[in-house]
């Protein structure tokens, strides 16, 4: 945090290269906020590319900033959900082989590998059934690993709300993993 108010500040100084390392600081986050959201490569970047257009236009009039991170996904999740709120734009299902580049390196064990990656498409097509605010509060949350401070930030509401969204979110994709097989294991439960 204090990285993103040194370079805000020498942003607003004119130096110009101070946005570019803002950028770096955060492009892959948000670009993965895009990703969950809307799940196409080329949409993601439209959609994180403009969420830096935003913040350029933004930095100069924009107040004290508590959290850089948590305004960049706040826009970018507006930004996603009014993308997916156009006509005719077509959804498209994520290869493995993009998921697996999300997620980072593999683990070396192959049997564990691949129960790993069954069990990540049935988790994320029950996230993508999620209502959209319980959804953007999970991923915030389980993805990005984001404070209830920063995801209430992000999303525009109240601490008390987002633990409502994930404590919902989290009953209903519990009862869509059940409704499919997969065994839950609760904190009770060990």
């Amino acid at each position: 945090m204090e990285d993103d108010r040194y370079l805000i500040a020498r942003f607003r100084a004119g130096e110009v290269e101070a946005f570019d390392r803002l950028m770096d600081l955060h492009m892959d986050r948000v670009y993965r906020v895009a990703w969950q959201a809307l799940h196409d490569h080329e949409e993601s970047l439209d959609a994180t590319q403009e969420v830096f257009i935003r913040l350029h236009g933004a930095l100069p009039r924009l107040g004290e900033v508590n959290s850089l991170a948590a305004w960049l996904y706040r826009v970018c999740v507006n930004h996603c959900i009014d993308r997916k709120r156009r006509p005719g734009r077509e959804t498209r299902t994520l290869s493995e082989e993009e998921w697996e580049t999300l997620r980072g390196p593999e683990h070396s064990e192959p049997e564990w590998s691949t129960e790993q990656a069954e069990l990540g498409v049935v988790i994320r097509s029950a996230v993508g059934e999620l209502p959209k605010q319980q959804r953007a509060a999970f991923i915030l949350r389980h993805y990005e690993h984001l404070s209830l401070v920063e995801i209430a930030e992000a999303l525009g509401c109240c601490e008390g709300t987002v633990k409502c969204h994930l404590s919902r979110a989290t009953s209903a994709l519990r009862d869509k993993l059940r409704e499919r097989g997969i065994p839950i294991v609760t904190d009770g439960g060990k």
